[in-house]
């Protein structure tokens, strides 16, 4: 009886969000600050090497408004790859996609899911808390941190990125949001050197979008 009762609790909480951001969901659409397309190519040691376009129909599928696939490389050769999208209405023209969803797949499949923080922050506060995962085929590896930077919050949680969404839908009217998404492959199985140089990307890539994306006073 205990176990239906969490069941019909569950199956509650997740009717009521839908109808929550339904009825939210003719919010005002923000725009971002400026756009990704002029994100800085030099991240600490690291530069950019390349960049990945999406298709017109990826990106249409996506519903994302703006957005950059970069790869970063610093003087040794060791690559980073660094995504953010930006949607000015979560929910309503698009949405995230989580990496415990999207990135398991050709024979890659999740390791290890834990948070990290890093001493970087935005609005003023000097750290966050991120979600890192490590990845791995094979013998290969690949550490990924990724995290919401949505209206003036740093997240690291899915769920919770859910809760703040409806919270400010409601408060704000506002639903605009951008998933960041950091990656870096491992080599000669030093996983933690690896996770301090994605870290350390990470803190500097942060303090940068912040000039990019819409906080929590347009």
């Amino acid at each position: 009886m205990k176990f239906k009762g969490r069941i019909f609790i569950v199956l509650l909480l997740f009717a009521a969000t839908w109808y929550i951001l339904h009825i939210t969901s003719s919010v005002t659409r923000i725009p971002i600050k400026k756009s990704l397309s002029s994100f800085p190519g030099q991240i600490a040691e690291y530069h950019l090497s390349n960049s990945f376009q999406s298709s017109a129909d990826v990106v249409k599928l996506l519903g994302v408004d703006d957005y950059i696939d970069h790869n970063f490389v610093n003087p040794s050769g060791v690559p980073i790859n660094f995504y953010v999208g930006f949607y000015s209405s979560v929910g309503v023209g698009g949405g995230y996609h989580s990496p415990k969803n999207c990135l398991p797949g050709g024979g890659w499949g999740i390791d290890t899911v834990k948070t990290v923080q890093l001493q970087s922050g935005i609005e003023g506060k000097k750290t966050s808390t991120v979600t890192e995962m490590l990845i791995r085929n094979g013998d290969q590896y690949q550490v990924v941190l990724y995290w919401y930077q949505n209206r003036g919050r740093v997240i690291a949680s899915e769920y919770w990125e859910k809760v703040y969404l409806v919270l400010d839908a409601l408060t704000k009217g506002r639903r605009d949001g951008s998933f960041v998404r950091i990656m870096i492959t491992v080599k000669d199985t030093d996983i933690e050197g690896s996770e301090h140089r994605v870290q350390q990307f990470a803190e500097q890539a942060m303090v940068e979008l912040e000039k990019f994306l819409p906080g929590s006073h347009l």
